[in-house]
This record gives C-alpha cells, sequence and structure tokens, in this order.
C-alpha cells in the first residue's frame, strides 16, 4: 500500500509555489457565494436553492483558502524579513564588538549642572576590500540628557599608536576603536552602572546599533542618606538660596556712576566680546597676548628634565599686553592722583561674581597689578569673586601665574611673600603659582649674591 506521507510534500510544494493574490482571489469566490445578494435574472428562491445544494462548498472553499492566503503571507513575510537581513549583513562593512570595562564618569560643573561622559572600546572589524570611516556617535538610549557636547570615535593610523577621527578601519583589518561622548546631564546617580544604545555611522551612511552596553561608573558610590541628613541637605539649600538672592541684591553703589567711568565699561564691554572668541574653552584670555599655558615651551618637558617654570630674561619675552589694555592704561594715566584712586577702587569692585564683568577679572586684576595694587585685587578676589560659575577667579589666578612666569626679573621680590600667604591656603587650581613664586624668589636671591 503506497505512503500517503510522501504525496504530501509535493503538494506543500505546489501551494506554496501558488501566488498570494490566487488564494485570496478563491477565498473571495467562496464569501460572495455565500453572502453576495441577489442580481439580475437570479431570483432568491433560486438563489437559496443554489446555496442549499452547494453552500457547504463553498464554505469549506471560503475557510480553506482563507486559511491558505493567511499562511503564504505569514510565509512570504518571514522570507522577507530574512532577505532583507540578509542584505544588510551583506550590506554593512563593519562588524562592532564592545571590549570589557567600558565607563562613564558623571561631572558637576560650575555652574551646578551635570555633564556625562561615556568612553567604550569597540574592536571594528572591516569585511571589505576598502577603508571605511566611521563618521560620528549617537546615543540612543538613555534619554535622559540635554544633548549631546561632544561623541568622537577615534581609531589608530595603521602601524601608528595614534589615534583620530580620521583615521579609517583598513581593508580586511581589524582595530581597536575610542568611542567618547560627552553629553549634558546626568544619567544615572554617582557610582550607579548604566545600560546604553548607541550608534555608529560610516562614510555609506550605514548605521551600525550597538545594543544593551552596561557600563559601569568611575565615580565612587555615594553612602546611603539618613532622613535626617535628606532634610538637612534640604534646608541648606534651601538657606543658600534664600542667602544668595539676599547678596545678589546688594550691589555696590559705585556701578551706579552715571556714566563717570563710561569710557571703562566700554573697554570692559570689548574685552567681553574678546573672550567670548578667545575664551576659557580655547584656553585663551581674550585680547591678552599670552594664555593659560604661557610656560616656556608651551609646558612642554622632557622626560626625565625638571619642568621650567619661569622665562629667562635672555629670552626676551614679550611683556602681557592688548590693544584693549593699553586703552584703559592711557585713560589711567591721562587721570590726576584722586581719579586715579577712585579707577582703582571702581576696578576692584569689579572683581566681584555679581558683576557683568566677571568673566574678565582676569583683565580687570591685570590692570590693578600693574596699577600696584596686586595684593588687593587678590583679597578682593578671594573675598567676592570665588565661586563664580564663568571660571573669573580661576583666570585671574592663570593671568598672575602668566605674570609672574614673564616678569618675575621685573618684579619687586617683596611682592612674592604676600601674594604666596594669600594663596596658601587657597583650595582653587593655581597654575603651579607657589611653585613659581618660590623659584622667582631663588633667582632673586641668586641675582643678590652675583
Amino acid at each position: 500500500m503506497p505512503d500517503p506521507s510522501g504525496a504530501v510534500g509535493p503538494i506543500l510544494t505546489a501551494l506554496r509555489a501558488l501566488p498570494l493574490w490566487l488564494l485570496a482571489c478563491l477565498a473571495a469566490v467562496g464569501y460572495g457565494v455565500l453572502c453576495l445578494p441577489a442580481f439580475g435574472s437570479i431570483r432568491p428562491a433560486a438563489l437559496d436553492a443554489f446555496r442549499a445544494q452547494w453552500g457547504v462548498w463553498a464554505w469549506v472553499v471560503a475557510v480553506t483558502f482563507s486559511i491558505l492566503s493567511i499562511g503564504r503571507a505569514i510565509d512570504s513575510g518571514i522570507s522577507l524579513y530574512r532577505i532583507h537581513r540578509h542584505s544588510l549583513k551583506t550590506r554593512k562593512a563593519l562588524v562592532l564588538v564592545p571590549r570589557l570595562h567600558p565607563w562613564w564618569h558623571l561631572a558637576k560643573q560650575q555652574d551646578d549642572s551635570y555633564v556625562s561622559q561615556i568612553s567604550i572600546k569597540l574592536d571594528a572589524s572591516n569585511l571589505t576590500d576598502r577603508p571605511v570611516r566611521i563618521l560620528n556617535a549617537t546615543l540612543i538610549r538613555p534619554r535622559r540628557s540635554r544633548g549631546v557636547i561632544q561623541a568622537v570615535v577615534s581609531l589608530p593610523m595603521e602601524g601608528s599608536p595614534y589615534h583620530s577621527d580620521r583615521h579609517p578601519v583598513p581593508a580586511n583589518g581589524t582595530v581597536v576603536a575610542s568611542v567618547h561622548i560627552m553629553v549634558r546631564g546626568a544619567l544615572a546617580r554617582y557610582g550607579k552602572p548604566i545600560v546604553v544604545t548607541m550608534a555608529v555611522t560610516d562614510q555609506s551612511g550605514e548605521e551600525y546599533r550597538l545594543k544593551g552596553i552596561r557600563i559601569s561608573s568611575n565615580n565612587p558610590p555615594l553612602p546611603p542618606m539618613s532622613w535626617r541628613q535628606r532634610l538637612a541637605e534640604y534646608a541648606q539649600r534651601f538657606k543658600k538660596f534664600i542667602g544668595s538672592g539676599a547678596k545678589a541684591a546688594i550691589l555696590p553703589a559705585v556701578w551706579q556712576h552715571d556714566g563717570r567711568f563710561g569710557d571703562i565699561d566700554i573697554i570692559l564691554a570689548e574685552e567681553r566680546r574678546n573672550y567670548a572668541a578667545n575664551g576659557r574653552i580655547r584656553g585663551g584670555l581674550g585680547s591678552l597676548n599670552v594664555t593659560l599655558q604661557s610656560e616656556p615651551n608651551h609646558g612642554w618637558t622632557q622626560e626625565g628634565a625638571v619642568p621650567r617654570l619661569l622665562w629667562n630674561r635672555e629670552e626676551n619675552p614679550p611683556a602681557i599686553d592688548s590693544p584693549n589694555f593699553a586703552r584703559l592704561i592711557r585713560l589711567s594715566t591721562a587721570l590726576d592722583n584722586g581719579g586715579k584712586q577712585d579707577l582703582e577702587e571702581y576696578l576692584l569692585s569689579h572683581l566681584n561674581k555679581a558683576s557683568p564683568f566677571a568673566d574678565v577679572a582676569y583683565f580687570v586684576f591685570l590692570a590693578l597689578h600693574r596699577m600696584g595694587r596686586t595684593v588687593d585685587g587678590i583679597a578682593a578676589a578671594q573675598a567676592k569673586l570665588t565661586g563664580d560659575k564663568v571660571y573669573g577667579y580661576s583666570n585671574l589666578l592663570g593671568t598672575l601665574s602668566a605674570v609672574v612666569s614673564r616678569e618675575h626679573f621685573d618684579t619687586d621680590p617683596a611682592l612674592y611673600p604676600a601674594i604666596a600667604n594669600l594663596l596658601t591656603e587657597d583650595p582653587d587650581h593655581n597654575f603651579r603659582l607657589l611653585e613659581k613664586l618660590n623659584l622667582a624668589r631663588l633667582q632673586h636671591i641668586d641675582a643678590r649674591k652675583a
């Protein structure tokens, strides 16, 4: 007796070869026989007699071909999906695999906002015979960030350890790609791991998604807080908020000068414009002819050598100056003694974090230094400028550091101990000022012996 199961395969193959539209039309014919109303010369009685005799078969045809249509549609959908996946897989040039030990860091900024930094290393393999560049990276999840500050994918040059976002993945090669993403906002609490989904895009516009990457934090975890500690923290924040509002309301009366220092304000406003173009993010100090890195040879030191912190007189370093600064000094020298005293007090008042010129405090301080008010300027800045949100006090210390580096041989050595006393307990980064002051005093001692 023949095995009926042997005929099932050819039947299924034949059904699969039938187009979906044909199966759907046969199902529609069955439903039409069962459901369509009378029309033309066919009367209801004749139609009812036909349905009574053949209705069962019409129902079998409708149900059977409906099931076959649904099955055929699912089969076509799965086949198209597989073809699409295979097309994507063969079209993509890179294979990206995350390495172990990625990290993220949460940093609080001076304006009390947060910035999250993510670092991930990927093994990038090129499946093609042509170099492929990775153009950008995108953080897809988590979505709690308030905008990407920077997203860079750096790769080494072939045969070199130096990384750049311009280097491609070599043809048929594998390199380690370093992904660095900085976003505004806290992605999680201090010390908590995060799970991210990111995407990178190559030069052909192909996107590669990396899902579910678990990243540990390199911030120490915060200790749990009791309800008393939380209550005290909220009270402290409220007190600080109220206190800052009260202080902000009390501004120096000299700022309402009715145009007496109008020319000074114009110069300071122009310096602010210069600082906006050449400021902290570039390491610059507005219109000044120095930057925050003003040490000899840009601070570079050969390994094993003692770092040079001060310029020598023989190198003839130019004095710190700028067109804006020259204008301010000309206005000062044209005043009588009383006018100079008033100008100095006006400049001292702007070493204040509430000042509209707090971001160019470096410029104000340099003017006070040239007017012989160095110690007064530092003391005023420590009293009212520290803790500002625009790096005013930090830039001031950087400017003083540049002055000591470049002009120490023309500075009265009696000034150094007073500066050192003010800065010894100062917690702010001082650009190695104490070391420079100590070295400058040693050089003055050597000059006396000579």
